[in-house]
């Protein structure tokens, strides 16, 4: 597998220690950080539309004395420390689950070491939908029995499930495992079945969602799922209470108000969980960042419903907002902030964009959010569907979306989108237990606009930066310039300093040498 994705990079370059990554390993060019230590120096990975760079080795950076410099600046402060990281990942939707059974044996075994092995982008997080959501083939639930209020007749084998969803999540697991890891599942309802609702529909939803007296069904239902998945041996990290709680979608949908939620949180799902699965995190909200902070306001100013929530949820598809995080993050800084769903709609591409290519502007949108999110608090990132097909699909309701991943025409192989590589910067690099350290970009401009849709990234962002220390003790630096030229800058870290370059549309990753403390550097 991990020979497969060296071929299709090609990777071949000298650093100053004179040995090609080739030397190095022949594995992979997603190389894991060398053993040796490399005092003042620092390692450097390049994605460049320019120079048609993926995740690729460059020389290595040279520093020195601090010197003055009237460009940008980068300087890290690691002395003020933040929130630390959970992990990077994606979802294990229907949709990703059906495409990944289609692939051959090699196929498969490519895509899940290109996710999650040591020479892939090295996820340690998921997502996965209770019941059915719009990238399943048709809508489903695990009781379907009108007004079994006891639940006397839900599939505790969620047989649905187990052709390809979880075989697929097993797999993922299975190679985290043969790295000492755990793959951490965020597990999200889109839709109660559909005699629980008012409107007797998974799909769409009325203002108030769940039929009276049924609140306390639904949050045994969703206790239930858990205990089904832990036995196909999937246990579940942390559940959010509703997909996207504001969205009358026309796929499975379920609206709460702010206080309906926390109502339902405070009376039904919390109690239900602290006793079934104390271990299992919830987090409220769970949909876009323009109303996070109303969210957050009503979850806990309430202490009697603050007592359940371990953090809020939230997705990319108002804008930017990291104000109003940043906000959230200032006024209740003991929730856990989990940015849980991104993606770009397949009618998005521009003109020229190929299946096989993908748009590279979408690449750098991740890129922003990620930085965006990382530096006001976010404990890591997720992106939606792992893998789709060449359609933007399976989507019940034609809301066809691109991927990291696409299988090509046939359905045989797979593409690997730009998106891939910017999400690899991050993933690879800043690895879980990391904790965010301030890293201060001076003379740089940077958006002052207004408003602005969701993805979008140019050179009015300038350079735009964010720094992690990893448990290893070094310093994990990521740049990101989405602008039409070269941007040269200075990469300071206490008295010593490199000047640097990003070329125009890339994104780097510099890894700096250990903390005072960490004597040796172990593979990781």
């Amino acid at each position: 597998a991990a020979a497969a994705v060296s071929a299709l990079v090609g990777v071949v370059v000298v650093s100053r220690r004179g040995q090609t990554d080739g030397q190095r390993s022949a594995a992979s060019p997603f190389l894991s950080p060398s053993t040796k230590e490399m005092p003042k120096m620092a390692e450097l990975w390049q994605t460049s539309q320019s120079a048609d760079d993926k995740l690729k080795r460059q020389s290595d950076v040279e520093f020195a004395t601090d010197f003055v410099f009237a460009g940008a600046v980068v300087d890290i402060d690691e002395q003020q420390r933040g929130q630390t990281v959970e992990g990077f990942g994606g979802a294990f939707t229907d949709a990703a689950a059906l495409v990944f059974a289609q692939l051959s044996p090699s196929v498969q075994s490519r895509v899940i070491e290109d996710y999650f092995g040591e020479s892939g982008l090295g996820y340690t997080m998921g997502r996965v939908h209770i019941n059915s959501c719009d990238f399943s083939q048709s809508s489903y639930s695990f009781d379907d029995l009108q007004d079994d209020v006891n639940l006397s007749h839900f599939d505790s084998n969620v047989q649905h499930n187990t052709q390809e969803l979880i075989p697929f999540i097993l797999a993922a697991q299975q190679v985290l495992q043969a790295r000492n890891r755990s793959l951490k599942m965020l597990a999200s309802p889109w839709s109660p079945p559909a005699w629980m609702k008012n409107n007797w529909d998974m799909d769409h939803s009325r203002k108030t969602c769940l039929r009276s007296g049924l609140e306390g069904t639904w949050a045994t239902y969703i206790s239930k799922w858990i205990s089904a998945y832990k036995n196909h041996g999937v246990p579940i990290w942390a559940i959010t209470i509703q997909n996207e709680p504001e969205n009358d979608a026309a796929w499975e949908a379920c609206v709460y108000s702010p206080e309906q939620e926390a109502d339902f949180l405070a009376s039904h799902l919390g109690p239900e969980l602290k006793v079934a699965h104390p271990d299992v995190l919830i987090f409220a909200f769970d949909h876009n960042k323009d109303h996070i902070e109303e969210w957050a306001q009503a979850i806990y100013s309430n202490l009697e419903v603050a007592k359940y929530a371990d953090g809020i949820a939230y997705h990319w598809y108002a804008g930017d907002g990291f104000a109003a995080i940043q906000n959230v993050h200032a006024a209740f800084p003991q929730a856990i902030l989990l940015p849980s769903e991104a993606t770009y709609e397949r009618y998005r591409w521009h003109q020229g964009v190929t299946l096989q290519d993908g748009d590279w502007s979408f690449g750098e949108g991740y890129a922003h959010d990620i930085l965006g999110d990382l530096n006001i608090g976010g404990v890591g990132w997720l992106d939606w569907n792992l893998l789709l097909d060449a359609d933007g699909g399976p989507n019940h309701v034609g809301n066809f979306c691109d991927a990291a991943m696409m299988a090509n025409d046939a359905g045989d192989d797979v593409f690997r989108h730009p998106q891939f590589y910017f999400i690899g910067h991050f993933s690879r690099y800043i690895l879980p237990g990391s904790k965010w350290v301030k890293s201060q970009v001076a003379n740089s401009v940077s958006y002052q606009g207004g408003p602005r849709g969701y993805g979008n990234c140019t050179q009015d962002d300038g350079l735009q930066a964010t720094s992690f220390l990893r448990p290893d003790g070094r310093i994990a630096v990521v740049a990101l310039n989405c602008g039409d030229a070269a941007l040269d800058f200075k990469l300071k870290r206490g008295l010593d300093a490199a000047m640097c370059t990003i070329p125009p549309h890339s994104i780097q990753t510099y890894l700096l040498w250990p903390s005072e403390g960490h004597a040796t550097v172990r593979r990781e």
